[in-house]
């Protein structure tokens, strides 16, 4: 990519810019490359003068695999042959430092209706590797790589000047590929890192003998590695999620999307614990977002995901107590169909009595084997219960007939962050399950989920809902962070986290992937359907499904995502867009499945009503 040029190289994305270039100049439209209203390279100058370096605009962004296309300008095979040696091209890590890759492959590319990728894979795939074209797919062709808040408040006051699409990345680890665009401004913020130890921390603008808390500030660009990191020097902890082999963002969409974790049933969901946002609006003003200063916006930006309501610069959260873990590992296979109903069922028998015990954790299965990777506090146990129950799960697995139990142990961590770390980042440390293989997997990544009411999940119904999990085919990353302090429903009003959550103590997670020449329209379809037994379950607002784990295919995704509360006087998702019509009336900031998407296309360049 080159800093200013002219913009000769996007002739070489074909495809998609071609068919909306038609559309886009019209007022109802994005302007798009091509198009007469989009801007002049003097007028990106004039841009990049407003900017915190000459270095800090990026123009003519290609795909990160043009290098490896011979009829592509920047062919290298030099550069082609480091960027594929071993896993290098895949490396999740690497591609959140990458203004021009996302975490996973089919969100850089556009999908046709028939799975087909128009984008541009890390090498050609066609047998006439010299034919093959690096088409631009939704890789923006221009980004800002921020490292003020002055640089994305020039980006949203240019966007809105010239009509533009703007996407938001940060680590590029989305469910959805919210951070790209076709055509769009991206406004990159990995490199926002500043970490903030606060021991007493009290929100602006709060009445006077507001009692200070312990708390963390954090850069939009801190990952969850260096947030626990962080925490742990100061013997603290943050709520924050499983990050495999470090790619979740800890200040970003993680946060705007509500935030589940691990330890959410003993300090809330993220959503719960936020104190103070520092944010962008689109008018490009940097506001403090807090319940004091603007409620309804801090109650919009708390679940109702991102980036609808701004650009977050930092945010801040309540840290707590710095305590040790125990965690508790679990791998059992079943040899035929009737051992592994037998061995799902006496699982469903403890599944709400373990959360009550005081455990959070991951329940994978698949290929009629069930891993369990949990984690209580305290080392010994804060709540001796917690290791009563567990151990007698453990010892009832063992009794089943034809199941193999392979694992079943306690192991103690002197933090939260230390049992993520060896869990989910360190492969050499990893118990059970391997996470750090189950992420980099895939160079494609497709995910469904539905939360599911506690009731449904009661001892008495262990045969029943064990059915259900016995006749899933797609394999199952069911994520146990519900319950206790997550189940206070006296919180389901106060930020648009779905409501459906103070009923949940597991999230049902299906995933799915392939190559970069697999179909993934055919496993979305798949995840989708085998979703659907979920979700008739629990249909929306009793069930939901969490907005950081989205099912593309999900037509009611508003009531899904966002749900109800008994009495209260505005519908939760007419609220959203109230607020996000008073805060963004032009329509700046709109990503797929999000706020006011309903009136745009898939790629969110025209306006289909």
């Amino acid at each position: 990519m080159r800093r200013l040029s002219t913009l000769s190289s996007l002739s070489i994305a074909t495809g998609v810019l071609s068919l909306t270039s038609t559309v886009s100049s019209q007022s109802s439209c994005k302007c798009q490359p091509g198009d007469a209203c989009f801007p002049t390279t003097e007028e990106w100058s004039a841009l990049s003068s407003k900017l915190s370096t000459p270095s800090t605009l990026l123009v003519d962004q290609r795909p990160m695999g043009a290098v490896c296309y011979p009829s592509d300008p920047l062919y290298d095979s030099d550069a082609c042959s480091a960027l594929n040696a071993s896993v290098s091209g895949f490396n999740h890590v690497f591609l959140a430092t990458r203004t021009n890759a996302l975490t996973f492959l089919n969100f850089d590319s556009v999908i046709d209706q028939n799975g087909t990728l128009e984008g541009c894979p890390y090498f050609p795939t066609t047998s006439d590797a010299l034919q093959a074209v690096c088409q631009q797919g939704r890789v923006p062709p221009f980004a800002i790589n921020v490292t003020s808040p002055q640089d994305i408040a020039e980006g949203l006051k240019f966007a809105s000047e010239h009509n533009l699409r703007v996407v938001v990345k940060n680590t590029g680890h989305d469910a959805i590929g919210r951070g790209f665009g076709v055509g769009a401004l991206e406004i990159y913020t990995q490199n926002l890192k500043n970490l903030t130890i606060h021991d007493a921390f009290v929100p602006t603008g709060a009445p006077e003998g507001t009692e200070p808390v312990h708390a963390m500030t954090m850069g939009a660009g801190v990952s969850w590695t260096e947030a626990y990191t962080a925490a742990d020097n100061a013997n603290r902890t943050v709520v924050g999620g499983l990050s495999p082999v470090g790619t979740v963002g800890a200040a970003g969409g993680w946060q705007l999307g509500t935030g589940q974790s691990v330890i959410s049933p003993f300090y809330g969901l993220g959503a719960d614990n936020n104190l103070e946002f520092t944010v962008v609006l689109p008018n490009g003003t940097t506001t403090t977002v807090n319940e004091y200063l603007t409620p309804d916006l801090f109650w919009a930006i708390r679940g109702g995901g991102g980036p609808s309501f701004g650009i977050v610069v930092d945010v801040t959260v309540k840290s707590h107590v710095g305590i040790p873990y125990t965690g508790a590992f679990f791998e059992g296979q079943a040899a035929d169909d009737d051992a592994w109903l037998s061995l799902l069922t006496t699982w469903m028998k403890y599944h709400n009595n373990i959360s009550d015990a005081g455990w959070g954790g991951v329940w994978p299965f698949f290929s009629k084997t069930l891993y369990l990777t949990f984690a209580a506090q305290g080392d010994p146990f804060l709540r001796p219960e917690a290791g009563e129950v567990m151990s007698a799960f453990f010892e009832e697995a063992k009794t089943l007939s034809n199941v193999n139990v392979s694992l079943a142990e306690f192991h103690s961590y002197r933090s939260f962050g230390e049992f993520v770390v060896e869990n989910l980042v360190e492969p050499t440390n990893a118990i059970g399950y391997n996470y750090t293989t189950t992420v980099p997997g895939n160079v494609q990544s497709v995910t469904s989920s539905w939360l599911i009411p506690r009731d449904l999940t009661a001892p008495e119904n262990a045969e029943s809902f064990a059915q259900v999990l016995a006749n899933t085919t797609s394999s199952a990353v069911p994520f146990f962070v519900g319950g206790g302090a997550v189940n206070d429903e006296s919180k389901a009003a106060l930020s648009a986290a779905n409501p459906a959550w103070r009923r949940t103590i597991s999230d049902i997670t299906l995933v799915g992937g392939g190559s970069a020449t697999t179909n993934t329209g055919a496993i979305r379809q798949q995840l989708h359907n085998a979703i659907a037994p979920f979700r008739a379950l629990a249909p929306p607002p009793y069930g939901g499904m969490y907005l950081n784990e989205a099912d593309v295919l999900e037509d009611e995704w508003q009531a899904a995502f966002w749900g109800a509360v008994d009495g209260e006087t505005e519908g939760r998702y007419e609220r959203l867009t109230r607020i996000k019509g008073e805060i963004d009336p032009n329509a700046l900031l709109v990503v797929p499945k999000g706020v006011g998407s309903e009136h745009w296309d898939s790629e969110i360049i025209c306006r289909v009503d």
